[in-house]
């Protein structure tokens, strides 16, 4: 037994001196794993956006305020079938800060009697036209004249408004600045009212991307790839986010040339099938997003990306004028003079022949 012992003792002796070293390698091996890594996510000939914001910016942001008055709300006891989204209506403020206000998430399940704190509902002032509509969001006179031009199809003056109801292209009825008349709404109104309905609809799209990304997240966000959003979920809602799968990581994690190849998503809500008009409309939105580019150099990734988008955009309309019997010769120049406008020479422009 001596002898087995002191084998036993010589072979522990052995692999405990091994195992008292092990830590040193293995420290310097997981080290060369995981650096090479990190160091690949930031590539040599990235080109990064304006991450600082200009002084012109920073007054737009300082001077929302003004546009707005805020009512303070008492507390509220959940009464039965109440949902947050009823609550929130009911004292006219936003859903996201009421969830923030009271600590809660999408998963939060309501108590019967459960006490809830309710944020100031927010009123607008002082807004009466394009101008007082940008300085309100905190984003550029330029972006919401564009945004004006796209919701009205380019047909009116920047100083002209659809005061009463008409049918999009789609046939929905619509007032104002691209606002889906919903039932009990007025049916005429004034140049004013038109304005502050377009800030309340851009406020709740904010609300929305606030809520899909985070507060801290949104306000970190470039100037441009913020507008190119706002543009996005006002267009698609909050699901534009949700379904374009890595848009909201990448966002998170501040990698915007990502994020600008991730938007995207053309389905239709009703359909559940691609249209060649969102894929114009998120041409225009990332049209907006590359604006913010040190020098105004694209990366060639997003050119690739606005290439791709652009050319499945004039597939699916080529497939929709046969459905509809259109001259897809006169929608393609429409198309395609629409999207120039975008990027000038930047695109690939396909002819009728092709």
């Amino acid at each position: 037994m001596d002898f087995f012992t002191k084998i036993l003792n010589k072979i522990s002796s052995v692999f405990s001196s091994s195992s008292a070293s092990a830590p040193k390698t293995a420290a310097k091996s997981s080290a060369a794993s995981i650096m090479p890594a990190v160091k690949s996510e930031v590539k040599s000939n990235e080109i990064t956006m304006m991450s600082e914001m200009t002084d012109e910016q920073i007054q737009i942001r300082q001077n929302r305020e003004k546009y707005f008055d805020y009512v303070k709300n008492p507390n509220h006891k959940v009464q039965k079938n109440e949902t947050l989204e009823k609550i929130a209506k009911k004292y006219n403020v936003s859903m996201y800060e009421l969830m923030e206000l009271n600590g809660l998430n999408d998963k939060s399940v309501l108590r019967l009697g459960q006490s809830l704190k309710i944020p100031p509902a927010r009123k607008i002032k002082n807004v009466k036209n394009l101008n007082d509509i940008a300085s309100a969001m905190g984003v550029s006179p330029e972006f919401i004249k564009r945004f004006k031009r796209i919701e009205d199809s380019q047909n009116l003056p920047d100083n002209k408004f659809h005061n009463v109801p008409y049918k999009d292209s789609n046939g929905v009825a619509t007032i104002g600045i691209g606002h889906a008349v919903k039932s009990g709404e007025k049916q005429k109104l004034t140049d004013a009212e038109v304005c502050q309905l377009c800030v309340k609809d851009l406020l709740a799209a904010e609300d929305s991307i606030k809520h899909c990304i985070g507060k801290s997240t949104y306000e970190k966000l470039p100037q441009s790839v913020r507008e190119a959003l706002i543009d996005m979920v006002f267009n698609k809602g909050e699901s534009v986010i949700t379904k374009s799968e890595g848009l909201a990581y990448c966002l998170k994690a501040g990698k915007y040339e990502a994020a600008i190849n991730k938007m995207t998503y053309n389905i239709a809500s009703k359909t559940g099938k691609e249209m060649a008009g969102l894929s114009k409309r998120r041409l225009f939105d990332i049209s907006v997003a590359v604006k913010g580019y040190k020098g105004g150099k694209i990366p060639q990734s997003n050119i690739n990306t606005i290439q791709n988008v652009y050319n499945r955009g004039i597939q699916l309309l080529r497939q929709e004028c046969k459905e509809k019997n259109w001259n897809f010769k006169n929608q393609l120049e429409a198309y395609n003079k629409e999207v120039q406008s975008y990027f000038g020479n930047l695109v690939k422009i396909k002819l009728v022949t092709q």
